[in-house]
């Protein structure tokens, strides 16, 4: 009962990828699905939540690895940054590594209001560029939650690993 299943037992989740699924035949149709796909891998994937009991995960990727689950929450590494749509959609990320960034959103209901109600043609015309944003930034207007050390990733780029 790991990965995507638990989250889908959640009707608001299930409904924000339904929406998801719909939205990229469109992402497609402006030639902006790695941008998509930087959403779903910040979310889906890769996506912290607030709670009540401080920030916690709710991404399949992280849940299915313990070691991630411990990175993402408390190594002082990552850059842990509120959720903001366009910025999301703007940065790069690894397929093969620990995040060096993780976007925290503050509720589901949230995440739907920011995506599902959002008209995205606007965006994609503004998202002329792609995908620029190195994953380790942290730029002006970003609300930081813990900005990062960067440690785990400078030590393997170090070790040539990384």
């Amino acid at each position: 009962m790991f990965g995507h299943v638990p989250l889908l037992t959640n009707p608001v989740f299930a409904d924000y990828m339904e929406a998801y699924g719909q939205g990229g035949l469109r992402a497609m149709k402006f030639g902006k699905l790695k941008n998509l796909a930087a959403l779903y891998w910040y979310t889906v994937e890769f996506g912290l939540i607030e709670t009540p009991k401080g920030v916690r995960i709710y991404g399949a990727g992280i849940s299915s690895s313990k070691d991630e689950s411990i990175f993402a929450l408390d190594n002082p590494s990552p850059n842990r940054l509120r959720f903001d749509l366009e910025r999301v959609m703007r940065t790069q990320y690894r397929i093969d590594d620990y995040q060096q960034t993780y976007f925290v959103i503050r509720s589901y209901d949230d995440l739907i209001r920011a995506t599902v109600d959002y008209d995205f043609a606007p965006l994609y015309h503004h998202l002329a560029h792609g995908v620029t944003h190195p994953p380790d930034a942290i730029l002006p207007a970003d609300q930081v939650i813990s900005a990062g050390t960067q440690a785990y990733a400078r030590e393997k780029a170090a070790n040539g690993t990384g």
